[in-house]
């Protein structure tokens, strides 16, 4: 989904996007439902759900590469808001902390959630805070800037890319976000 304005997650994350292995299982299972429940559906789409699925597992495996050059306890992730739980669960990250601490980008951090969260950036050594590319990064970047020393990072989380970005589809969004994640953290 691409836009949050207007609507709440009540309480459930739907971003398990962010793990490809979670996806892969999505593709077989709807692929299973589709046959099942649809006697015409084309047996071409069963090919072609199958083999992206496999491309998911690879991605996942891919993603699981670009990350291994992160020490463990460098694998801690600051977004600008609760979007990673899946994909930090996966790829054994710990999320230190969202500057909206909802899954809705529709809450709004407090000035004693800030402080808190600039007391944790400064005690842990945090490199970078991760911002989503399709909202606004300024709570992200005045937060880097009192700490200092830490690189505000776009990630597409909430929306593809533009064609032919770097973010253009689902597999190369997610390659894209472990390459700058990985960048972020180890650099």
């Amino acid at each position: 989904h691409d836009d949050h304005e207007g609507h709440d997650h009540g309480g459930i994350d739907p971003h398990f996007f962010t793990d490809p292995a979670r996806m892969a299982v999505v593709v077989e299972e709807l692929s299973e439902f589709l046959v099942a429940n649809f006697p015409n559906v084309d047996q071409g789409f069963v090919s072609t759900a199958n083999d992206y699925a496999q491309e998911l597992i690879d991605l996942d495996e891919e993603v699981n590469e670009i990350l291994s050059e992160i020490p463990q306890e460098g694998k801690v992730l600051v977004t600008n808001h609760a979007v990673f739980a899946y994909f930090a669960d996966s790829y054994g990250f710990e999320i230190l902390g969202e500057i909206i601490p909802s899954a809705s980008t529709l809450s709004s951090a407090n000035a004693q959630q800030l402080a808190s969260l600039a007391d944790e950036l400064s005690s842990n050594s945090v490199k970078a805070i991760f911002a989503d590319a399709s909202a606004s990064d300024t709570l992200a970047r005045t937060l880097a800037a009192e700490v200092g020393g830490i690189e505000v990072i776009t990630l597409f989380t909430e929306s593809l890319g533009e064609p032919g970005s770097s973010g253009a589809n689902y597999i190369e969004m997610v390659k894209f976000n472990a390459q700058a994640i990985a960048s972020g953290l180890v650099g």
